[in-house]
């Protein structure tokens, strides 16, 4: 009841933040009101990131199994990882992509459960620091150029400072912790641990301090998926306007990745068309309606990806009742 409860409410929100985002266009005129005018070469090239984007997301997840040593096939990775964007874009039984994924892969590897879980943790970490390399290296120099713009554009900046900066300090802490300099100090061999499991959570992310080719690998293929990402957002924008500058999409993207991440709406729905909009009437003084009807294709690009997870899912291999993931991600947690 209260997961339902809890969707209804992003739905609402969702529908909020759409309506705002709309607010401002003749919706009659819009770029979505007549498809027959959109450039659907774009539409297609977006579609093709969008895959590529895909693959890169599942080479990282695959580079940080194999420093676990988790024996896993690139391709059994990119299904999964296909899967796990279904989820993520529709929560089918409220349960999640990240839920779906460390479900389907540790009924495969059943004795290295807490490695496959922290594994998609760390995922996100990687992806956390990349976007914060891809941010600081695109307004480097320009941070106050960017700081001149209307007072929400100028908010949400400033959010994205914070929270990139305080990511990767969080990040950098959890290395320190995991250290054996610290980890050392704190589980000593002859104290016993009510709970073992904090034991090993430490040594399985310091795993990648010690194996960091690989961790530094991972967050090499991070830094390259995140622009060709971003760039599926301006080939939506281009299949309505010529005219869009792909260095301000970028600028703009992790900011508004940043904030639709926040778990407000469905699947950052609204948000993200919403913020994109201000970011990119700010930079580049794109109309309100180019921006999110840009947004809006831009993320249609994903759905087609989320479509093929959801027949992969279907296959008997991977078929399994709503009722036993839940069951079996709440036994692990």
């Amino acid at each position: 009841m209260k997961k339902w409860l809890l969707f209804l409410l992003k739905l609402v929100f969702t529908m909020g933040c759409l309506w705002w985002a709309f607010s401002g266009i003749d919706f009659k005129h819009s770029a979505l009101a007549h498809p027959g005018d959109l450039d659907w070469r774009w539409i297609a090239g977006g579609v093709l990131l969008g895959g590529a984007t895909v693959v890169l997301s599942a080479v990282r997840w695959w580079l940080l199994l194999r420093a676990q040593g988790i024996q896993v096939t690139l391709w059994r990775i990119t299904e999964l990882t296909l899967i796990g964007n279904l989820f993520n874009l529709f929560a089918v039984g409220g349960v999640g992509g990240d839920a779906a994924k460390i479900f389907l892969l540790i009924r495969d590897h059943p004795e290295r459960k807490l490695a496959v879980t922290m594994t998609v943790m760390i995922d996100h970490l990687v992806g956390l620091a990349a976007m914060a390399i891809v941010f600081f290296a695109m307004t480097a120099g320009r941070f106050q150029a960017l700081e001149d713009q209307s007072a929400l554009g100028k908010g949400a900046i400033k959010f994205a400072w914070f929270f990139f900066g305080g990511g990767l300090a969080f990040i950098a802490f959890l290395f320190l912790m995991a250290s054996p300099l610290v980890h050392g100090r704190i589980h000593k061999p002859d104290r016993k641990m009510k709970w073992e499991f904090l034991k090993r959570v430490p040594e399985i992310y310091d795993v990648y301090r010690r194996k960091w080719g690989l961790a530094l690998i991972a967050l090499s293929t991070s830094a390259f998926m995140l622009p060709v990402y971003y760039a599926t957002f301006w080939c939506g924008a281009r299949s309505i306007a010529g005219n869009v500058n792909l260095g301000q999409v970028f600028t703009a993207m992790p900011v508004v990745d940043a904030i639709s991440a926040m778990p407000l709406s469905v699947s950052g729905i609204g948000v993200r068309e919403k913020t994109f909009e201000i970011l990119m009437n700010d930079l580049a003084g794109l109309p309100a309606d180019v921006a999110v009807s840009g947004s809006l294709i831009g993320f249609a690009c994903s759905l087609v990806w989320a479509a093929l997870g959801g027949i992969l899912f279907l296959r008997p291999g991977d078929r399994t009742s709503m009722k036993q993931i839940e069951e079996a991600t709440q036994a692990e947690a």
